[in-house]
């Protein structure tokens, strides 16, 4: 055969053979094993090359489709595993030249007119060849030829940003970035790499990467793989760049160029004409057309920053820092900006201006981080060259303010941080544009304002210069300007600011600027002030940045220096003298009826003033005894004369009259300022000696009063106004926030003196204010803005709430005349009839209400010896035969949003009265009939009574209840109503919104017996009435012609006698144990047991053939067992009668509970999912084991539950792909221990031995070989739960004999899950888990110190790279316990073990720090994860750190590889300071030969580490320590 096809060459060079069986020819001579061919590969790529070559030069005519299959052909054979094979087998395969030009030329034609034509296999021939190294050689070889590729690829991607062969492109850019890299990194010649690099791939390159940057291809590649590739690409751009133009062989032309170095005796070789690379690389930056012009400046700006980072990393040291800020004005020059002072360029755009800002701040950042900038070098040695050059770029900024861009303040928070002198000389201009006369709404640019005005606060603080920062800010605020378009000088966030300097200064020059601002106003404001509104807006602005100083200075004590206290005395009294008592006098004369903003702006400046400066003297006055206020007769006075606020002295009653009735229609700072006066003389009255008379008591009651009546009018409508706590922000909107937040804030001061019409009046409000949807959450500690609905909320859960007892009372009585009033709409039959029978709902005084429920449980005395039957026959008589009140919808939604109010009250200490009233009222609720309601809004409300008359039934006078009703009469009344609605209800027996109706109900009922035991009330009566009521209920569901046939009524039968059963039962074994059994208690328990046999065999038989069993029914069998168990174990005790007997009962329900057992065995891993349903099975399970009577002969019960436990663990996910099991949550595993813990109680020695043996089957390693993960989990989890049940004797030591082979096997589970692809981690975290069990329990068991040691095999191999955050920290935190395990355990292992522990210990160290550095981009959401384990690391240096005898000798080595692994990363601060907290300990443990051995062993770099590591820990660590033992008795 052979010979038939050895012609093929020579009809592929034929020219009478047609191209199209040429390419079959060709294609079958490639595959086929029967054609030979000398050399066939190199023929047939030759072949098609020369085809390809001749018609790219004009000497072949070939149709379109046959040159694309040619290159598909090509293609073809560079990708095909035979030339991959033939290649790594040493085949020579040449790749002549010209194919490679073709190549480069179709790309460059693809790239300039953007003609598709073949191109996509044209890529993915370039891909073949840089893919397979022996045939990039043919690239490689001649560097000419990758650089054109390079440069070509890297223009298609930017001309043509959309297209089917985008992503090929981009692996192809890859791929030649890579080989380009090599290449550089060998090429000896500089000049030549500098040459390729700007005259062909620079414009490029810096032209992808910005597009890269922006994410121009992110649409079209969306993915984490395209956010890979894109990555490194860009990486690899960076890389190109700077081993291109800043080779470390260019510094000494960069030196030349940038610093005018002409050495001419020194010969610079091939250098010699390279000397101004700087300027070459900015003329090409600055090339015009090499880019489209709507995204140049872009380019450029995004280049400028990159061109100057890569610059300093490739020549920032010490020796080059002037070097290094040389090139930063040349490539500043190449930013738009810098030509706007010149005039040379038109104003920019803001999308321009952002973009150049945002580059501005990177350049100046960089200046900033590599401290590139020292003042005294600067000016020493360079002429203040920097600073001049810093100064105009402060100046450009300040002259073109952009105060909407958050880069503008950020680029003047660097400058200022740099050199305060820089932007001194403009401080004025400064202030103004960046805080004064700002526009600012934006919340990015507010933040970096906030933190610009901080820095500024700080600097001058630290200078001791603030007075002449504030004298700035004073010219600033007075010059001329339009006063009504300036924003509120102090916004909280700039508020906060100034506080926080405020507190570090000293009071002596809070006094100078407090000073400079009375001087101010006295001089400019208040010769002008009148018909002036820009005056009274200015004077408004003093007023509040007054307020501001005075509020937050540091006050007086008595440990202040005299003159200090004499002057602060002097400037209050020249305040109030010259200017709070003028401004106040001005008032009556200027005001008229409809008041002009100018008159309402000097009433609330003159108001607010008045205000501080009385909070401040009062204050000044309580702390220090020096300071002798001139208002200290005024509280004396004040109680002899009117109910006017008579805070200032000197400021006569009258005036005081004058202004508030200037101010009474306004609502504005004023009236708010009026109404904290009123409060300081509420404050000022109490503080007196005489406080308690009659005249103080009257003045306290008037004042209290006038604070909640001046402003009744603004809290009557709700307002979604947000208010930000800052005085100078307070508006019109905002006052009845202000007004209610200062309420609230002082109702413990308040409370007392107000009138019950005025306590009742702040409830009503209260109420009305909440939030309509839930009355969940409060006021976060420190947050910013509030609302009405958050004052509100935040008073509703205080604590100090219920200790304000007419308010609480007041506000419960609103809340229950609402659900009263709501219920009453409700009512469908004669009112006057339903008003006896429910009086607490249509009593129209609530103090008559109450006094009816006082007079009622008085009469009954506390015995309860008066027969309870009214009331009760009144709601059974009702509910039996159709409540008169049925709620619709609205009514509902109206009722549950009061329900969520009354939810967060704390009702456990109500008042009898209020208990009983509240308890019928929601009884009412619970039991009316629910009209036309949604199935599941019905449900809600209904769990929503029960859980609230649970709670309400746990208070401190739960029983006042049963002094009015039975307990027996209110069981009665919820089921009756219950099992009525239940019928109505459309919804499955197994809905969960039905089954927590179920389980509230069913809470509420076991409350009412428990009382009824507790209580001692009337135990026969209550449970024989409550036993023959069920007994009625149970034979009609029992009937076929009855009311109950609905699986949900029996559920609710079966929770009731659940409920009985379990309490009655309790109650007979209890009195029993006592010798007080009553006869009848266990007769009527014998009662109860049989009714719920009867009910469960009816709920088995008829509602669950085919189905799961349901929850109640789960619930209600292990109770009848335990309850049938405890009737029959007796012995000892006298006989009683019984209705049947015990033996035959026992015997009848013996075939229920084999049959109960039977159906759970099979169901238990479904009921895995739901606690409650499983932890009842469970608890049937471990009844049923102990219950030998029940156990059929033939199978053993030990086993059969053990084998449906290994299912529960084995069972698995619902989710597509492998079948891995379940993670066991906390919950079931803790019920599953107590089950197998009774079980091993329960077992011989050879049944613990079948669940070991059954263990070291699921970890044998051919488990893991057949991929078995089910059986391996399952073996883990079980010896996991193995290990936490208590055992002894036998069983222990059968454990402890197998452990050195169970740490065998996890060890070899370990190894083969770490060689999977991906990590199965599933597998390996719980090997962690179960090993850190194993070791803690084995601590005196685990004789061997060698099994101890396999741990570390374990641990050395964990995998902890590549990890997702959540997934790092369980493995993280795993492995940190079983080391931990070790070292508090085996003490004799760690002796010989110490490497090994501390190889472990540093690989979690290290994994912190990388997972810890600080990234480019990306979220800091997990960083509370990382800091978790950076905590874990630090606890673990303090357990090494107490174990000093064995790890001093190691100390040394572990700073050292703290200190070497720190240096490669830049830490989160967080994170580091947890760090940096525990290798302090390890420091305390190193000797000074240690530290001396470190100093000189250490490379460089992390010498240096090490010197600021050492320097902290003297200066922090050690020195606070030696502090604290200094003061240590």
């Amino acid at each position: 055969m052979a010979a038939v096809y050895s012609g093929i060459s020579f009809k592929l060079k034929s020219k009478t053979t047609s191209w199209e069986n040429k390419l079959k020819l060709a294609h079958f001579a490639w595959i086929s094993h029967q054609c030979f061919l000398p050399n066939k590969e190199q023929v047939l790529l030759d072949w098609a090359r020369q085809s390809l070559v001749a018609f790219y030069k004009k000497k072949l005519e070939l149709q379109e489709d046959i040159v694309e299959r040619l290159w598909i052909y090509v293609d073809n054979i560079l990708h095909s595993k035979k030339l991959q094979n033939l290649l790594k087998n040493g085949k020579t395969i040449n790749l002549q030249i010209s194919l490679v030009k073709i190549i480069n030329e179709r790309i460059e034609e693809f790239s300039l007119s953007g003609s598709q034509r073949n191109i996509c296999a044209i890529l993915s021939c370039c891909q073949g060849i840089l893919s397979a190294p022996a045939l990039a050689v043919i690239y490689t070889a001649k560097p000419e030829l990758i650089v054109t590729l390079l440069s070509q690829l890297c223009w298609s991607a930017c001309r043509q940003p959309e297209g089917a062969m985008t992503a090929k492109l981009f692996e192809v850019i890859h791929l030649a970035l890579d080989h380009y890299l090599k290449l550089q990194q060998q090429q000896a010649n500089p000049r030549r790499v500098f040459g390729d690099m700007t005259s062909h791939l620079f414009q490029p390159c810096l032209v992808l990467r910005h597009l890269l940057l922006g994410g121009t291809w992110t649409q079209a590649n969306q993915g984490q793989q395209w956010q890979v590739l894109s990555r490194d690409i860009r990486s690899k751009i960076d890389a190109v760049l700077r081993g291109g133009v800043f080779r470390h062989d260019l510094l000494s032309s960069y030196k030349e160029e940038l610093l005018e170095q002409h050495q001419e005796n020194i010969k610079i070789g091939v250098l010699k004409s390279l000397l101004t690379p700087m300027e070459t690389v900015i003329a090409r930056l600055l090339e015009p057309d090499y880019v489209r012009s709507d995204i140049y400046a872009l380019v450029v700006a995004s280049s400028v920053s990159l061109l100057y980072r890569l610059f300093l990393e490739s020549y920032l040291k010490e020796e080059n820092q002037f070097l290094c800020f040389r090139v930063l004005p040349r490539l500043f020059g190449c930013l738009q900006i810098s030509h706007l002072q010149e005039g040379q360029i038109e104003a920019l755009s803001v999308s321009d201006w952002t973009t150049e800002l945002l580059t501005v701040e990177q350049l100046l950042n960089s200046v900033a981080t590599g401290n590139i900038y020292n003042v005294a070098t600067d000016r020493i040695r360079h002429a203040e060259t920097q600073f001049h050059f810093y100064r105009r770029v402060a100046e450009l900024l300040i002259n073109h303010s952009q105060a909407s861009v958050p880069a503008w303040f950020r680029c003047l928070k660097i400058l200022i941080s740099l050199n305060h002198l820089i932007l001194e000389p403009d401080l004025d201009d400064l202030l103004s544009s960046a805080w004064i006369d700002a526009e600012v709404t934006e919340f990015r640019a507010k933040k970096a304002q906030e933190v610009l005005i901080n820095t500024v606060f700080q600097t001058y603080a630290k200078l001791r210069q603030v007075p002449q920062l504030f004298q700035e800010v004073l010219g600033v605020i007075c010059r001329p300007a339009a006063e009504a378009l300036r924003q509120p000088l102090l916004a909280s966030g700039l508020s906060t600011a100034l506080c926080a300097c405020l507190l570090e200064l000293p009071l002596s020059q809070i006094l100078d600027t407090w000073s400079l601002i009375l001087d101010k106003f006295q001089t400019l404001v208040m010769p002008c002030l009148q018909s002036d509104t820009d005056m009274a807006l200015k004077a408004m602005s003093l007023s509040s940045l007054l307020h501001c100083i005075m509020f937050n200075m540091q006050s007086l004590d008595n440990n202040m220096p005299l003159p200090v206290i004499r002057r602060t005395q002097c400037i209050m009294e020249r305040m109030l003298r010259e200017l709070v008592k003028p401004l106040l006098s001005l008032l009556p004369d200027l005001w008229s009826p409809e008041p002009e903003l100018w008159q309402q702006k000097v009433s609330d400046c003159a108001l607010l003033l008045s205000y501080t400066w009385a909070q401040v003297d009062t204050t000044l006055s309580l702390h220090c005894s020096q300071y002798y206020s001139l208002a200290i007769s005024l509280a004396r006075a004040a109680l002899n004369s009117s109910n006017l606020p008579l805070l200032l002295p000197e400021v006569e009653t009258e005036l005081w009259k004058k202004v508030e009735k200037c101010i009474a229609q306004s609502r504005s700072l004023g009236r708010y300022c009026l109404e904290q006066l009123y409060l300081q003389k509420v404050k000022r009255t109490l503080m007196q000696s005489n406080s308690q008379s009659k005249e103080a008591l009257q003045t306290l009651k008037f004042d209290t009063a006038h604070i909640l009546d001046s402003s009744r009018d603004c809290l009557s409508q709700k307002t979604v106004a947000a208010w930000d706590r800052q005085v100078s922000t307070m508006n019109e909107s905002t006052y009845p926030v202000a007004h209610w937040h200062l309420i609230v804030s002082n109702l413990t001061v308040l409370i007392p003196y107000l009138c019950m019409n005025d306590v009742k009046y702040v409830a009503t409000v209260l109420l009305r204010t909440l939030p309509a949807n839930k009355a969940q959450g409060s006021l976060a500690h420190g947050e910013p803005h509030i609302t009405l609905e958050k004052i509100s909320t935040a008073l509703l859960h205080s604590p100090l709430f219920p200790e304000m007892q007419s308010l609480y009372s007041a506000f419960l009585t609103c809340i229950i005349a609402k659900c009263s009033s709501i219920l009453c709409s409700g009512a469908h039959s004669d009112l006057s009839l339903i008003s006896q029978q429910l009086p607490w709902l249509f009593g129209k005084d609530y103090h008559t209400v109450v006094a009816h429920w006082e007079t009622k449980l008085a009469k009954v005395g506390p015995e309860g010896i008066e027969p309870r039957g009214e009331i009760a026959q009144n709601f059974l008589s009702m509910v039996k035969s159709g409540f008169p009140i049925k709620l619709d919808e609205e009514q509902l939604k109206g009722l549950l949003e009061l329900l969520e109010v009354i939810s967060a009250l704390r009702l456990d200490s109500l008042s009898p009265s209020h208990h009983v009233h509240l308890f019928f009222l929601l009884f009412s609720m619970a039991v009316s009939t629910l009209g036309h309601c949604s199935c599941p809004l019905a449900l809600q409300f209904l769990v929503k009574c029960y859980r609230l008359l649970s709670g309400l039934q746990r208070g401190r006078n739960a029983r006042s209840v049963f002094r009015v009703m039975y307990v027996s009469d209110v069981f009665e009344a919820v089921l009756t109503s219950l099992l009525q609605a239940s019928a109505e209800f459309q919804v499955r027996e197994d809905d969960p919104a039905w089954l927590q109706l179920l389980q509230m109900s069913g809470v509420f009922l076991d409350q009412l017996l428990q009382m009824l035991i507790q209580g001692k009330l009337s135990l026969v009566l209550n449970f024989g009435k409550i036993t023959a009521f069920l007994s009625r209920y149970s034979k009609e569901a029992s009937t076929k012609e009855l009311k109950i046939q609905n699986l949900r009524g029996r559920q609710l039968l079966l929770v009731a006698l659940t409920k009985l059963c379990q309490s009655l039962g309790l109650c007979v074994k209890e009195r029993r144990q006592l010798l007080e059994a009553p006869a009848a208690l266990p007769e009527l328990l014998q009662q109860a047991i049989m009714q719920m046999g009867a009910m469960l065999k009816l709920c088995l038989v008829s509602g669950t053939t085919g189905r799961r069993l349901p929850s109640a029914f789960l619930s209600a069998v292990p109770t009848l067992l335990e309850v049938d168990m405890n009737q029959r174990l007796r012995d000892g005790q006298p006989k009683i009668a019984q209705v049947v007997d015990t033996d035959k009962a026992l015997l009848s329900h013996a075939t229920l509970y084999q049959d109960v057992y039977t159906q759970l065995l099979e169901e238990l891993p479904a009921l895995s999912g739901n606690t409650q349903s499983f932890q009842a099975a469970l608890r049937f399970l471990t009844l049923f084991l102990l219950a030998p009577e029940l156990h059929s002969k033939e199978n053993s019960v030990f086993a059969s539950i053990f084998y449906s436990v290994q299912k529960v663990l084995t069972a698995c996910d619902s989710i597509p792909g492998p079948c891995i099991p379940a993670p066991v949550t906390q919950d079931t595993e803790l019920h599953l221990g107590a089950l197998l813990t009774h079980m091993f109680e329960a077992g011989t020695t050879e049944h613990f031995g079948m669940v070991l043996q059954s263990v070291l089957q699921g970890l044998d390693v051919t488990q893991a070989w057949r991929s078995d993960l089910q059986a391996v989990l399952c073996a883990i989890r079980l010896l996991n739960l193995l290990l936490k049940c208590p055992l002894s004797g036998e069983k222990a030591s059968l454990l402890w004999r197998l452990c050195p082979q169970i740490i065998t096997a996890l060890m070899l589970q370990h190894r083969e899950a770490c060689q999977e692809q991906p990590v199965a981690l599933v597998v390996i975290e719980p090997i962690l888990e179960v090993l850190a069990v194993l070791l803690r329990k084995g601590e005196e068991n685990i004789s061997n110190p060698h099994h101890v040691s396999l741990a570390f095999n374990i641990l050395l191999t964990v995998p902890l790279e590549h990890l997702k955050p959540r997934e790092f920290g369980s493995v993280f935190l795993k492995m940190h316990n079983v080391l931990f395990s070790i070292l508090q355990c085996h003490s004799k292992v760690m002796l010989k073990a110490i490497p090994s522990f501390l190889n472990s210990f540093n690989r979690l160290l290290f994994s912190v720090m990388h997972e810890g550095r600080q990234k480019d981009k990306g979220s800091m959401d997990d960083l509370p994860a990382i800091l978790e384990c950076a905590r874990l690391v630090e606890r673990m240096y303090s357990h090494i750190a107490t174990r000093a005898e064995e790890f001093t000798t190691f100390s040394p080595f572990l700073v050292a590889q703290y200190v070497t692994e720190v240096q490669k990363v830049t830490l989160y601060p967080p994170v580091k300071n947890l760090l940096q907290e525990g290798i302090y300990l390890i420091l305390d443990l190193c000797m000074e030969r240690d530290i001396q051995f470190l100093r000189a062993s250490l490379q460089s770099g992390a010498r240096d580490v090490f010197k600021d590591l050492h320097s902290d820990y003297l200066k922090y660590h050690k020195a606070k320590h030696e502090g604290e033992k200094r003061y240590t008795a």
